[in-house]
C-alpha cells in the first residue's frame, strides 16, 4: 500500500522549505519508533503529497498524517480520519492550543462605519472554523448582516476577493495571516479562540496514532520553532464540537466542505 502525508493547512510558498525539512526530521523520526516497538521499516514517503486533492487523501488507508479544520472531522469526507494531537502555536498570544481569527476588509473600509449594517462575506471553506464560523460569530456580535456569502476556496483567495472588491469582510486564520499578502487589508476585529486545527490520519494507518503522536512530539522538539509549533496536546473528536448550523442557511450551493487555509 502507497503511503502518504501531508501538512497542507499552512503550506504556502513561503513556508514551504521549512515544512519539508520538518517532514525529512518527523520521517527520521517515525523509523526510530518503528523500530523501538520492533516493527518492521515502512515505504515512507520521501516528500509530502502537494499533489492529491485533500478529500481523496482522507480517504486513503495509507495516509499517515495530514491536517483539517476541526469542523471537517464532522462531515462525511472526514469520517475516516483520527485526530493525533493539536498544536500548541508559538506565535499567538491565545491560550496553548486554541487559535483565532482576524476580521479584516479593504483598508479604504477600515473605519467602521464605512461598514454597511448588510456587507457581502467572503468564505475559505463551508466548515471552516477560522475563515466562516468565525466571521459569522464577530459580525452578529458587532450587528453587521450578512447580505451575500462568497466561496474562495483558500485565506489567499478571500484576499484577493476584498482587494478587488468582490467582497467586504473575511476572517483569517491568525496563525497564516504573516504569511499571506496582507497589502491594501486592515484588520478590525478578532474572534473568539478555539481549538486548533488538529493533525489526523486515517484510521486504517499502518502506524498507530500513539505511535505516530510520540514521533510527531520528537520532531517539534527538534524542528518546531521553524514552524512556530512550540509543542503538541492531545485531541479527540470530543476536542471539536460540530458548527453550528446557523451559517449555513447563507452558504452558496455547492460550496466544497474542506480546503487548505493557504
Amino acid at each position: 500500500m502507497r503511503l502518504i502525508a501531508s501538512l497542507p493547512w499552512y503550506d504556502l510558498p513561503t513556508l514551504r522549505p521549512q515544512l519539508d525539512a520538518f517532514w525529512s526530521v518527523l520521517r527520521h523520526e517515525l523509523n526510530k519508533e518503528l523500530q523501538r516497538v520492533h516493527t518492521d521499516r515502512l515505504p515512507l514517503p520521501d516528500r509530502l503529497n502537494r499533489h492529491t486533492p485533500l478529500i481523496e487523501q482522507w480517504g486513503h488507508p495509507g495516509l499517515l498524517l495530514s491536517q483539517c479544520c476541526g469542523p471537517d472531522l464532522f462531515t462525511p469526507q472526514a469520517q475516516e480520519l483520527v485526530p493525533i494531537a493539536r498544536p500548541v502555536f508559538s506565535d499567538l498570544d491565545c491560550t496553548p492550543g486554541q487559535y483565532f481569527s482576524y476580521i479584516v476588509c479593504a483598508s479604504h473600509q477600515a473605519r467602521r462605519h464605512d461598514l454597511n449594517d448588510s456587507s457581502r462575506f467572503v468564505i475559505n471553506s463551508a466548515s471552516s472554523r477560522s475563515g466562516c464560523a468565525a466571521l459569522f460569530e464577530w459580525t452578529t456580535a458587532n450587528g453587521i448582516n450578512c447580505d451575500q456569502v462568497l466561496f474562495s476556496g483558500a485565506h489567499a483567495n478571500s484576499l484577493d476577493y476584498l482587494r478587488n472588491g468582490t467582497a467586504d469582510l473575511a476572517a483569517i486564520d491568525a496563525h497564516s495571516w504573516p504569511l499571506l499578502d496582507s497589502r491594501g487589508i486592515t484588520i478590525i476585529g478578532k474572534s473568539k479562540e478555539a481549538p486548533t486545527p488538529p493533525f489526523v490520519m486515517h484510521r486504517r494507518s499502518p502506524i498507530s496514532p500513539a505511535l505516530m503522536h510520540e514521533a510527531l512530539s520528537g520532531a517539534i522538539q527538534q524542528a518546531g520553532a521553524s514552524i512556530n509549533i512550540e509543542t503538541v496536546i492531545s485531541a479527540s473528536r470530543q476536542t471539536y464540537q460540530p458548527i453550528s448550523s446557523a451559517w449555513h442557511t447563507h452558504l452558496p450551493e455547492g460550496a466544497s466542505p474542506c480546503c487548505a487555509l493557504s
